[in-house]
């Protein structure tokens, strides 16, 4: 089967490797489609973890259709679709897993597929090689797996916006104009939102912006030290938004939100995830105001059977969201790589086209 190989900064190659064999408690995944995450740009970029074991095949976004199960697996049978996401629970039981809060498991992130070691789903087929404790969710009949692939920048916005003091009525700032703020504009207006403000530096999203629910769209590049002021005139008060989304992953962004955005008291949300040291903020400037600022990370599995099923009810829906779908041979260059962005949002790999 062909896979792409991760070796390090800026090499992945296309290689040809055995099919995978489950053994018990393991199964095999036909890949339909795997999502191109900001994470597996930064680790081509050379941003990725030492506990990372090289070569290692990148890919955490994963869907596809069960081929062959192992000895002892019952839940799952050859022909199902299925999504492949990070580890359900640790087999420890720490903590975290053992409060429900699955999500930020000690041991999840270096375990999780196309992330931590075992190998992801930039490859034709996938090995789950532990069933028991895998995020795998079957997806509904009549969901489009183009859309049910989406569910890691989906959930990661549903999870944001579920831990958040967010209710009907309040006024919202969505920074970030990529999926993650996309969807967390949708799910804000599902649930109610006055005023959803949208901040971005790319003009040319605005359109599908206002499409999912933005109310107004601002560049805070262009406002500069004035975006306060802008702010505070759309919620029409002396004190700004409720509460604030920062979902751009960059510390000029979560500044913007401190600084401009949120009112006294108020909350900032962080759904990005900013690799970036933050020694801009100045907390003795915001901290007279006692804003909560919220770190959340990715999505649990409730969450993620939450999104199937409203889009099988047809509740949510993101259309334009997939900009590309392109070949495993081309996940370099069109994908990791690439030069220009303009207008690119989510871009999917189809390992069996």
């Amino acid at each position: 089967m062909k896979v792409a190989a991760f070796y390090g900064k800026g090499d992945v190659r296309i290689e040809e490797r055995p099919m995978p064999v489950p053994g018990p408690n393991q199964l095999v995944v036909k890949m339909d489609y795997v999502g191109v995450c900001g994470t597996d740009v930064e680790f081509y970029k050379g941003g990725y973890p030492p506990f990372l074991q090289l070569p290692m095949v990148l890919g955490h976004e994963n869907v596809g259709t069960v081929y062959a199960v192992g000895e002892g697996v019952t839940e799952f049978q050859v022909g199902d679709h299925i999504l492949c996401g990070p580890p359900s629970h640790c087999a420890e039981d720490c903590p975290s897993c053992q409060r429900g809060e699955t999500n930020i498991c000690i041991n999840g992130f270096p375990r999780t597929a196309g992330i931590g070691g075992p190998d992801g789903g930039y490859a034709e087929y996938l090995l789950v090689r532990d069933v028991k404790h895998t995020m795998l969710i079957k997806v509904p009949d009549g969901v489009d797996l183009k859309d049910a692939v989406l569910f890691d920048v989906i959930c990661v916005s549903l999870h944001g916006v579920r831990k958040s003091h967010f209710q009907v009525g309040d006024n919202v700032v969505v920074s970030g104009t990529g999926p993650i703020g996309l969807a967390a504009i949708q799910f804000l207006k599902a649930g109610g939102a006055n005023k959803i403000i949208a901040l971005g530096t790319s003009p040319s999203k605005y359109p599908i912006l206002k499409e999912y629910g933005a109310d107004y769209c601002l560049n805070p590049k262009e406002l500069g030290d004035k975006l306060g002021d802008e702010i505070r005139k759309i919620c029409g008060n002396p004190v700004g938004a409720d509460v604030v989304f920062e979902c751009a992953g960059n510390m000029n962004s979560l500044t913007n939100c401190i600084d401009y955005c949120v009112k006294p008291g108020g909350q900032v949300v962080v759904i990005g995830t900013i690799q970036e040291p933050m020694g801009n903020l100045v907390p003795g400037r915001f901290s007279i105001h006692e804003p909560e600022l919220k770190f959340t990370f990715v999505y649990t599995a409730e969450e993620v059977r939450m999104y199937l099923e409203m889009l099988a009810a047809g509740k949510i829906r993101f259309p334009g969201m997939v900009t590309d779908v392109i070949s495993l041979d081309d996940c370099v260059e069109k994908a990791l790589d690439r030069k220009d962005r303009t207008g690119m949002l989510k871009i999917l790999i189809q390992p069996n086209p």
